[in-house]
């Protein structure tokens, strides 16, 4: 099939090249990627009281990191690493009409050396944000670290070990979806999300495709979460595919979730299994499995000089391959604290101990500077 990925980007390139910066508005989202009570930092949980047709918004955030104790330096293996600490990302939507909105994020990674297309797609709102469908390039809807994974929204510098050791890291696939909120009686409500995609080409962390489906075969999953009370959250995830040239292996993704938020206090874990089908000569089919547990509490004085404080911790568990006992078996604590002037300035700090299976405990700590427009 025929790599569309530099025409994509293209199109993403001229499309912020035409839009007006502006900072969104205000308001309540879906929990499609808002986090913030008082900003968004993604356009498709904008909520538009009066929607302004055919005026595009745009706005970013850049990120600027570094360690400040070893365990960071290049020549560490990456499960001692945290991920890139300098990218800019960029948002851009426009509400095509009052029910059909295009959104596009742009993520420029590795040194402003690597581009990437997140997520280039049409949402029509079929019945007031109960039935949605989406058309494009999007995150896959499975768990919900996806949808804090930015560095805007992330409560630590560096993510959950099984949100890139399981699942491939930020996992965006071309098809479509279908997604919405049922509200039931007491103030709960059902969320559901359901898509088709390309599937991934590979069980590695490199999986994604990127337009060039390596095979006839589709993926389908998503994730099913019920709000039981206001702040308190419970779902599953569930996801299948061949991911081979040959279409003879199959690999599953099954995960359950849960999140509970009051006040400053929040809460949120996972836990995600997967099966990997692969041939004999290979090593045979095996299992991967981890989880997490995240605390947080944010404290909001009223003065000129915080909008807030937050302190965070985190425990997380991975084990990348059932057959095999290595340094990818590992576990994590993280201590954190993030300091926000604004709603555009945001400082962080992490200090983290991680005890791999068959190697040394390691320390190590790294800031970050989060600045959105």
């Amino acid at each position: 099939m025929i790599n569309l990925h530099n025409t994509l980007l293209g199109l993403v390139l001229i499309f912020f090249l035409l839009t007006n910066s502006s900072i969104f508005a205000q308001g309540d989202g879906n929990g499609s990627g808002k986090v913030d009570d008082e900003f968004f930092f993604d356009v498709d949980a904008v909520e538009f009281e009066e929607p302004k047709l055919l005026r595009p918004e745009f706005h970013g955030n850049l990120s600027v990191g570094a360690p400040f104790s070893e365990g960071m330096d290049e020549s560490e293996k990456e499960s001692s690493r945290v991920s890139d600490q300098t990218e800019v990302t960029l948002w851009s939507g426009v509400q095509i009409f009052k029910n059909l909105l295009f959104v596009t994020e742009l993520e420029i990674e590795d040194g402003f050396e690597e581009f990437v297309v997140e997520k280039f797609a049409l949402d029509w709102n079929i019945f007031n944000d109960r039935c949605v469908f989406r058309i494009g390039k999007f995150y896959y809807p499975f768990g919900i670290e996806r949808l804090v994974e930015n560095p805007v929204n992330n409560k630590l510098i560096d993510r959950p070990s099984p949100s890139v050791k399981i699942i491939p890291g930020t996992y965006s696939d071309e098809g479509v979806e279908l997604y919405g909120d049922v509200p039931f009686l007491y103030k709960t409500k059902l969320k559901y999300e359901f898509a088709v995609t390309n599937g991934l080409s590979s069980y590695k962390r490199k999986g994604e495709q990127h337009l060039d489906d390596n095979n006839d075969n589709l993926s389908l999953g998503g994730r099913l979460g019920f709000e039981l009370l206001p702040g308190l959250e419970i779902g599953g995830s569930y996801s299948t595919g061949k991911y081979d040239d040959d279409e003879k292996f199959r690999m599953d993704f099954v995960g359950t979730d849960a999140s509970f938020r009051r006040g400053g206090f929040e809460m949120r874990g996972e836990y995600i299994r997967s099966n990997v089908e692969r041939p004999t000569v290979a090593g045979g089919s095996f299992d991967r499995d981890g989880y997490y547990i995240q605390t947080s509490y944010k404290y909001s004085p009223e003065n000129n000089y915080m909008k807030y404080v937050e302190f965070v911790g985190r425990f997380d568990s991975v084990d990348p391959d059932d057959l095999v006992t290595d340094e990818g078996d590992a576990d994590r604590i993280a201590f954190g604290i993030n300091y926000s002037l604004n709603h555009h300035f945001i400082l962080k700090l992490e200090y983290e101990i991680e005890n791999e299976a068959k190697d040394d405990k390691k320390s190590k700590g790294f800031i970050q500077m989060n600045i959105s427009w």
